[in-house]
C-alpha cells in the first residue's frame, strides 16, 4: 500500500521532461491490426531503446530533431525503419507502426523503410480494416468534435445505431432488448427494471477512448444479441498529464424561465438523494402486519398518520441549469520501464425540462380517455470514474471503477375527459433514484518472450440499486371533487406506490491466445471461459387512501395539499388501505457459463478466416405469485453457437467481408415476472409473461469497404437475420384499459442494406481540405407472419424494428493552434412498432423525428481552453405514437389527419454552452 501511495503522489506531482527532449509514442501492430508485445524500438544513432508493452504501446524519449530515424525489430517480422520523424522539445510525436511478416530466410536481410507520414496512415488502415468482426465505431477524436456530453448521444453518430428515449441503444433498427453492452470488456448490468437495457447517458463522453459496435458475432463475444455488442472503452494510459475543469449551462425553448410545477423537493435531491419523507416511514408496519390490523381500529388510523402529507405541489419559474466536470489523468514512467497511469473524473449536472403531450386512449376503435399532459422533469446526475493501471515488462494490471447516481422526478399535470365525457384533472408525482457501481480488475500478460502467447483475465462486480418512493396519483373531477374510493384502494386514485430493486452481478473470464503456424506465419488460436452470476430482489408495496365508515363528503372538496392532512385521517374521513399482493415482488437469479475456441488464419495471402464456436449454459430461476398462485420459473438452456468471419483483401485499401453466426435472445427477469405496473406517462399497464422462451437468431453479413486515404471511408453491406421465437412487446386483448406484456412470435426475418461515407472535401477544391462530410444510412425490411384477422396483409414488421436509419454530418476544423471547429449533424430513425396489436387493437407505431444538431467550438490560450456552443434538436419535431384505422392499409405511411394518434409529445430545442480549461 505504501508503494502504491508513493506511485500515486509521484504521478500527481512529477511529469517533467529533460531540457531539449521530446517523446515518440505509439502502438505497433501486425498486418491484421493486432498489437505486438515485446517489439524492440530503437532511435538510430543513439543508445536509446525500449520494448512495446502488452498492448503494443511504446514510449521513447528522444532528443529534439527534425529528421529522427526509429527502428522496429521483432522475431518473425521484417525490420522497419521510419525516417523523417520530427521530435519537438517537451512535446509528444505520435507514431503508430505496422510491421510486415517475412519469410524465415529473409529476416536478416529485409529492411523496410517508410516515411513518418506514410507509416502513420498505414497503421490507421490496419486498425480500421482488420477488426475480426463486422463492426463500426467512433474514436475519441470524433467524440471531441461532436456536441455530445454523454455516451448515449455519441452512439447516435455510429453507423447503423440510434438511441431510444435518449439513453437506450438500437442497432440496425432492432429494439434495445436485442443488444448487449460491455464496458472495458465486462458485461454491463441492466439499469432498468422494466427492460433489458443499459442507460448509456450515465457515461461522460470525454472519458471514452473508443466505442465499437460489433454487428457480427465471433466466438469470444457474448452470444446474447442479434443487433450488436456495444463495447465502450474508457481511457487508460494517457499521452499527457492533464487536469481539466469544465462548467456549462443550457437553455431549453420549452422549459427555461417558464412556470414549473413540482411537489415539495428537499435540498438533498439536488445531489441525487430523495427525502426519506417521500417513502414509507421506517416505523410503518410490514405488509402482513398492516393488513392484519382490524378495520376501524385506532391502531389503523395511527399507522395511517405516520405518512407525511406531501401530496401538494407548487409552481416556480425555472432557471438556467448547470453542469460541472473535473478530470485528471496522467502516466508516470519509472526507470525499469514500468509505468503507472490514472484517470479520475467527477461529473455533476441537473436540469429541469418540460415535455408536453396530447393523448388519446384507443381500445380498438373505441375512444377512451382524452387528455393533455404537462410533464415537469427534474433530473440530477452525479458520477465518478477512477481507473488505475500499472504495467511492467510484458504485463499490465488495471483496476477500473465507475459509480453513478441519478435522480429523476417527474410531476405530471393531466387535464382531459374520460370515456363517459366526464372532465378531470389528474396528477402524478413519480420519483426514481438509481445508483450503479461497477468494479473491474483485469490483467494482461505476455507469457513467452519472442512470441505472442498471451493471457488476459477479468474479474468484475456490479450492483444496481433502484428505488421508486412515494409514486402518488390523484384524480379531481371538473367540479373539484377528489376521486377517493370506498372499500379498497385503487393505485391510480390516491395510491402511493413504493418499490425497491437491488441487483448484484459477479463475473469473470480468462482468454488465452496461442500463436501457431499451420496455414500462415501469424495464425492465432484463441480460447477462453466466461462466467456471470446475477441475483435480483424486487419488491413493491401499493398503499392508498380510501373513504372510511360514515364518510364526510365535504373532505373531497379540499385541495390536494390539504386533502390528506392528519386531521382528515379519522373514522369519518380517510384511512390507508394496502392492496399489495404476492405478484408485487419477485426474486430471480441467473447463472451463465460459456466456453469458446476460435482460429484466426490467412488461408491465402489475401484471405483471412476466423472460425469458432461458443457453448453457453444459461440457468434462470424466478419466484413470485400470480393472483395467489405460485410462479416458479426454473430453466436451463445449453446453446452451441458457431461463427465464421472471412476478410478478402483486394489490395491495401479495399476488402470484402462475409460472416455467418448464430446468437440467442434470452428473456429478462422483468419480462418473466407477473408483477403489474401502471405506466402513467404512456397510460398503460405492463406485466410479464412467465412462459417466455429463449429466441435464436441465424445471422448473415456481407460487406465491402474502401479506405482511400487516412480518415476516409466508403463501405456498403447487406445483412439477413432469421429469428426463431423472437420476444416482442404486445398489446393484451380483453383487458380493461390498455395493457402491455411480452410474447414469443413463431419466427421473423430481417433483411437490410447499409452504407457509410466519410470524405474530405479537398477533392472539390483544395480550399475545402478542412471540411469532412460523413453519412451512414440503413434500409431494413423485417417480416413477422400473423393471422389476417390481426393484420390484413398477413404480416407486419418485427416489434421495435425501424425500416431505415440516417446519420449525416459536416464538420470543419481549422489548422491553427487555437482552432475553430464547426459541426452540423442530422439523425432520423424510421417508424417502428412500439407494441404489437391483436384482433381488436392495431399495432401501435412510434413515428420518425428529424433531429438536427449544431456545434461551434473555439479553443484559446494555446488550445488549453475551449468554449463549446451547442444547438440541439433545432427542428424540434413532435414525437407521434399512432395506430392505423382498423381495416385500412396497415403498411401505409403515417397520416396525422386520418390515423388514430395515441400520443403526441413535444420537447423543445436546447442551446448549451460549456467552458473547459486544461491545466498542464
Amino acid at each position: 500500500m505504501r508503494n502504491l501511495l508513493i506511485c500515486f503522489f509521484t504521478l500527481l506531482t512529477s511529469f517533467a521532461w529533460a531540457q531539449d527532449m521530446g517523446k515518440i509514442r505509439g502502438i505497433v501492430t501486425d498486418p491484421s491490426g493486432n498489437a505486438i508485445a515485446g517489439v524492440s524500438v530503437r532511435l538510430l544513432g543513439t543508445s536509446t531503446g525500449v520494448s512495446t508493452d502488452i498492448d503494443g504501446n511504446y514510449d521513447l524519449a528522444a532528443p529534439v530533431s527534425a529528421a529522427a530515424v526509429v527502428e522496429y525489430t521483432y522475431i518473425g517480422y521484417a525490420r522497419k525503419q521510419v525516417t523523417g520523424v520530427n521530435v519537438k522539445s517537451k512535446d509528444i510525436t505520435q507514431l503508430n507502426v505496422m510491421l510486415e511478416t517475412a519469410d524465415a530466410h529473409q529476416l536478416e536481410q529485409v529492411v523496410i523503410s517508410a516515411s513518418y507520414q506514410k507509416e502513420s496512415i498505414n497503421a490507421l488502415y490496419a486498425q480500421r480494416k482488420n477488426s475480426v468482426a463486422i463492426a463500426d465505431g467512433i474514436s475519441t477524436e470524433q467524440i471531441k468534435r461532436s456536441p455530445d456530453r454523454n455516451t448515449s448521444e455519441v452512439l447516435k453518430r455510429v453507423s447503423g445505431a440510434s438511441i431510444q428515449d435518449n439513453k437506450f441503444v438500437v442497432v440496425r433498427g432492432l429494439s434495445d432488448r436485442y443488444n448487449a453492452a460491455m464496458l472495458n470488456n465486462s458485461l454491463l448490468p441492466n439499469t432498468e427494471v422494466d427492460k433489458r437495457a443499459f442507460s448509456f447517458d450515465i457515461l461522460p463522453a470525454n472519458l471514452i477512448e473508443s466505442i465499437m459496435i460489433n454487428k457480427s458475432a465471433t466466438a469470444d463475444l457474448p452470444a446474447d444479441f442479434s443487433g450488436g455488442v456495444v463495447q465502450v472503452s474508457t481511457k487508460d494510459f494517457l499521452e499527457r498529464t492533464f487536469f481539466e475543469a469544465s462548467v456549462g449551462t443550457s437553455y431549453n425553448s420549452q422549459s427555461t424561465f417558464k412556470d414549473f410545477r413540482s411537489a415539495e423537493r428537499g435540498n438533498s435531491e439536488l445531489f441525487g438523494i430523495f427525502q426519506k419523507s417521500r417513502g414509507i416511514p421506517a416505523n410503518f408496519p410490514s405488509r402482513e402486519a398492516f393488513q392484519a390490523i382490524p378495520n376501524g381500529s385506532n391502531e389503523l388510523f395511527e399507522a395511517s398518520r405516520l405518512f407525511t402529507n406531501n401530496w401538494g405541489y407548487s409552481s416556480k419559474k425555472t432557471s438556467l441549469t448547470p453542469n460541472f466536470q473535473l478530470n485528471y489523468g496522467g502516466t508516470k514512467k519509472f526507470s525499469n520501464d514500468s509505468k503507472f497511469g490514472a484517470v479520475l473524473s467527477m461529473t455533476y449536472r441537473y436540469d429541469q425540462r418540460l415535455k408536453t403531450a396530447d393523448q388519446k386512449a384507443y381500445v380498438g376503435e373505441s375512444l377512451g380517455d382524452v387528455f393533455q399532459d404537462e410533464m415537469y422533469n427534474f433530473n440530477t446526475n452525479m458520477g465518478a470514474i477512477a481507473n488505475f493501471s500499472y504495467a511492467w515488462k510484458s504485463n499490465k494490471l488495471s483496476f477500473k471503477n465507475l459509480y453513478n447516481r441519478m435522480l429523476e422526478n417527474q410531476f405530471t399535470y393531466r387535464v382531459g375527459r374520460d370515456d363517459s365525457g366526464g372532465e378531470f384533472v389528474r396528477t402524478g408525482d413519480y420519483l426514481l433514484q438509481r445508483a450503479i457501481l461497477s468494479n473491474q480488475l483485469s490483467g494482461d500478460h505476455l507469457l513467452r518472450k519472442g512470441s505472442q502467447l498471451k493471457l488476459d483475465w477479468t474479474l468484475n462486480y456490479a450492483r444496481v440499486d433502484r428505488k421508486e418512493p412515494g409514486y402518488k396519483r390523484m384524480d379531481y373531477s371538473k367540479d373539484g371533487l377528489a376521486s377517493v374510493q370506498p372499500g379498497s384502494a385503487v393505485a391510480a386514485l390516491a395510491g402511493n406506490f413504493n418499490s425497491a430493486m437491488a441487483e448484484n452481478s459477479y463475473g469473470g473470464g480468462v482468454n488465452l491466445q496461442i500463436p501457431l503456424t499451420l496455414f500462415s506465419t501469424n495464425d492465432r488460436l484463441k480460447t477462453g471461459y466466461f462466467t456471470q452470476y446475477r441475483d435480483r430482489n424486487f419488491n413493491a408495496r401499493i398503499i392508498g387512501f380510501i373513504r372510511n365508515g360514515n364518510f364526510d363528503t365535504d373532505l373531497l372538496r379540499q385541495p390536494l395539499q390539504q386533502l390528506f392532512d392528519p386531521a382528515n385521517i379519522r373514522p369519518n374521513g380517510f384511512v390507508l388501505n394496502e392492496i399489495t399482493n404476492g405478484g408485487d415482488r419477485y426474486d430471480a437469479s441467473s447463472y451463465l457459463n460459456a466456453g469458446y475456441a476460435m482460429y484466426d488464419t490467412h488461408v491465402l495471402e489475401q484471405l483471412r478466416v476466423i472460425v469458432g464456436a461458443r457453448v453457453e449454459s444459461y440457468q434462470l430461476k424466478l419466484q413470485s405469485e400470480d393472483n395467489g398462485k405460485p410462479v416458479a420459473v426454473d430453466t436451463t438452456a445449453i446453446s452451441f453457437l458457431p461463427s465464421l468471419n472471412m476478410i478478402y483483401k483486394l489490395d491495401n485499401k479495399q476488402s470484402f467481408r462475409f460472416a455467418v453466426s448464430q446468437t440467442v435472445g434470452r428473456p429478462e427477469f422483468r419480462e418473466l415476472a407477473p408483477f403489474p405496473f401502471y405506466d402513467f406517462n404512456k397510460n398503460v399497464n405492463v406485466r410479464g409473461n412467465e412462459n417466455l422462451k429463449q429466441s435464436r437468431t441465424t445471422n448473415f453479413d456481407l460487406g465491402y469497404a474502401f479506405y482511400p486515404t487516412a480518415g476516409e471511408t466508403l463501405s456498403v453491406g447487406a445483412f439477413y437475420k432469421n429469428f426463431n421465437n423472437p420476444i416482442e412487446q404486445t398489446l393484451q386483448l380483453g383487458t380493461s384499459g390498455r395493457s402491455l406484456s411480452y410474447a414469443n412470435s413463431a419466427s421473423a426475418t430481417v433483411f437490410g442494406l447499409e452504407a457509410e461515407v466519410r470524405k474530405n472535401l479537398s477533392f472539390i477544391n483544395e480550399s475545402l481540405s478542412d471540411f469532412v462530410f460523413s453519412t451512414n444510412a440503413s434500409y431494413i425490411k423485417s417480416k413477422v407472419k400473423v393471422p389476417v384477422t390481426v393484420n390484413a396483409s398477413g404480416s407486419r414488421p418485427l416489434q421495435g424494428q425501424s425500416p431505415y436509419l440516417v446519420n449525416a454530418g459536416l464538420s470543419y476544423t481549422s489548422r491553427s493552434e487555437n482552432s475553430t471547429a464547426l459541426t452540423i449533424l442530422y439523425n432520423r430513425v424510421g417508424p417502428r412498432i412500439w407494441a404489437i396489436g391483436n384482433v381488436q387493437d392495431p399495432d401501435i407505431y412510434e413515428y420518425s423525428r428529424n433531429i438536427l444538431d449544431f456545434q461551434i467550438a473555439q479553443r484559446f490560450s494555446k488550445s488549453r481552453g475551449e468554449v463549446k456552443i451547442n444547438y440541439s434538436d433545432i427542428i424540434n419535431n413532435s414525437a407521434y405514437f399512432y395506430q392505423k384505422v382498423k381495416g385500412s392499409d396497415p403498411n401505409a405511411a403515417f397520416n396525422k389527419n386520418s390515423d388514430n394518434i395515441n400520443i403526441r409529445e413535444r420537447f423543445g430545442s436546447t442551446v448549451s454552452i460549456t467552458l473547459s480549461y486544461r491545466f498542464r
